[in-house]
């Protein structure tokens, strides 16, 4: 990807943001741009959405493959991006069942939990959301951004593709 892209992420919820503020900010291992949570197999985008998106933006989709769901909004979202003139391009991301999944896939972990050293796996979600130094705690895990994003699932988000390798630095 070149320098002066615009990106703009969309993922499910706050312990993604602040996963994806990490690997931006602190690992620099993925392309820079603003984040916003928004879960876009349950929810469709509007006019009124995009509207602040700079012209020339590539929207980047993250979102879970744990629940099979109706593909309907999912689709529609991917088909009214493309549709719209200042959106460069749609990028896909699968996380093959969750996040916690592509976390254990990525680090020398196996449990979630060890990444933030929370107590239980109900305390990982705030601890991750909370933690200051999530990018070296990424480090010491062993991170590795070639395997995070870096499969297909197995059920019908594999339609979809995985482009996560558009938007990775070191790829």
């Amino acid at each position: 990807m070149r320098k002066k892209q615009v990106l703009h992420y969309y993922v499910e919820g706050e312990d993604e943001k602040s996963l994806l503020e990490a690997l931006k900010r602190d690992l620099g291992c993925i392309e820079t741009g603003k984040v916003d949570i928004m879960n876009v197999i349950q929810t469709r985008f509007t006019v009124a959405r995009i509207r602040p998106l700079k012209p020339g933006t590539i929207v980047v989709l993250v979102y879970d493959t744990d629940v099979e769901t109706n593909m309907e909004i999912l689709q529609f979202n991917i088909e009214f991006l493309k549709k719209q003139t200042g959106i460069k391009e749609v990028i896909c991301i699968p996380q093959v069942r969750n996040l916690e999944d592509e976390l254990r896939n990525a680090c020398d972990i196996k449990a979630v939990r060890e990444l933030t050293k929370s107590k239980t796996k109900t305390d990982y979600k705030r601890d991750i959301i909370r933690c200051s130094n999530l990018g070296e705690r990424l480090r010491t895990c062993g991170f590795d951004i070639m395997q995070f994003w870096s499969r297909l699932p197995e059920n019908a988000f594999r339609q979809f593709g995985n482009d996560a390798h558009k938007i990775k630095k070191d790829a």
